[in-house]
């Protein structure tokens, strides 16, 4: 799938670029973005235009040829859509900057040029008319703002680095969203209709970013990110912020657990001292993990709790322990891998596929476990761990066969 990045820009380019003018149409003066619930003249002559232009937007009654009204309303965002898929745009039935540069390209209206975001190091020229060479160099202006978007600048005023990073994380929203509603077969109908919501106010954000309202760019950048988010997790998604979340929550129940067994340690008068140090760190990593979550960096924050959980597996071997705790161990670990190689051969048996020599390595390792479980019992710990360690390592190659 094309990014919604060079569909924007490919959109951009499109509103520049004029195709052939519409002789009959009226010339309107647009100053501001329309959409539904607006009321003005420039509504009006906006109806006007597209009736002219035979898009209309009623075939009788209000706001059919001669019945305009100056009411922006279902009827008139259509065709609005109607305009802009013929004429190369995004087709949201918001008519914004984009909307507008197409506009006058097509009727070779001259009014005031939108105003465009400072950006450090683009300066972009006011076109005379839509074929100068001065237009190529909006075009260019344009682009490398595009580019800037992409490529994260380094020196964008903060109002503009704050939307320009919103509508960074509203792309990638939509790309995660429309990837998860492929895996999940089109998704449901309330997926879908988010999902359209998410792209249309994605393109609005970056039309009112290139019409130099922040603010309004910002809200729809706010609501192309939520509406993906929804759109993502009823198409069966598991967003990253509930990942983040169930991790860090995991961890810190590892943690006090490790604690506990520290302390029991020390008090069977074991050398505890590393596995202190080791537990003190995975706390303050976890602290870091804590942080970027509350930042909303939510895969950073995935990425410190998984340090933090590795750290208090360190802490755990690093607690002086005996041959028995040892075979112990050997044993529980390999317990579990196998319940996971079971789990995972029962998934691959339901899904058709070809079980049996998993199913093979997998009865061998519970042999191996059974003889491990009997020297354990016979105090042979150094057999119990070794042949619990061939068991755990049975039931890993059963499931590297799936």
């Amino acid at each position: 799938m094309r990014t919604f990045i060079s569909f924007v820009l490919a959109a951009i380019l499109a509103a520049l670029i004029p195709f052939s003018a519409s002789a009959a149409a009226p010339v309107c003066d647009f100053t501001r973005d329309l959409e539904v619930g607006v009321d003005g003249e420039d509504v009006h002559c906006l109806q006007k235009y597209l009736n002219d232009a035979g898009i209309t937007i009623a075939s009788e009654g209000v706001g059919s040829p001669g019945n305009e009204t100056s009411l922006f309303r279902e009827k008139t965002k259509e065709a609005v859509v109607k305009w802009q898929a013929k004429n190369g745009l995004p087709a949201s039935g918001f008519f914004g900057a984009l909307s507008r540069a197409k506009y006058k390209a097509l009727t070779g209206a001259t009014p005031a040029t939108p105003a465009t975001p400072a950006t450090p190091g683009v300066t972009p020229a006011t076109p005379a008319t839509p074929a100068t060479p001065a237009l190529q160099s909006q075009i260019a202006a344009l682009l490398a703002q595009i580019e800037k978007l992409k490529q994260n600048p380094a020196t964008p005023t903060v109002s503009n680095k704050a939307v320009q990073d919103q509508i960074r994380k509203a792309i990638n929203a939509i790309e995660d969203a429309d990837e998860q509603l492929g895996d999940a077969g089109g998704g449901s109908e309330a997926a879908k209709a988010n999902f359209n919501e998410a792209r249309d106010d994605l393109f609005k954000a970056v039309d009112a970013y290139f019409d130099g309202n922040m603010t309004k760019a910002q809200e729809y950048a706010d609501d192309a990110y939520d509406n993906a988010q929804d759109a993502f997790e009823e198409a069966g998604g598991v967003s990253s912020e509930d990942e983040a979340e169930d991790l860090i929550e995991k961890v810190e129940d590892r943690i006090e657990e490790a604690r506990d067994t520290i302390e029991d340690a020390d008090d069977d008068g074991k050398d505890v001292d590393e596995a202190e140090e080791l537990l003190d760190d995975a706390e303050r990593k976890l602290e870091e993990a804590q942080n970027a979550f509350d930042d909303e960096e939510y895969e950073e924050a995935e990425e410190l709790a998984d340090d933090a959980d590795e750290l208090v597996d360190d802490a755990l071997d690093a607690i002086g322990g005996s041959k028995e705790d040892d075979a112990e161990d050997a044993i529980r670990d390999a317990k579990e891998a196998i319940a996971d190689a079971k789990e995972a051969i029962e998934e691959a048996d339901d899904d058709g596929e070809d079980t049996d020599d998993a199913e093979e390595l997998l009865e061998e390792a519970e042999d191996k476990l059974d003889e491990a479980e009997e020297a354990f019992d016979d105090e042979d710990y150094d057999d119990a761990e070794e042949l619990a360690n061939e068991a755990k390592e049975l039931a890993g190659d059963a499931e590297d066969e799936l």
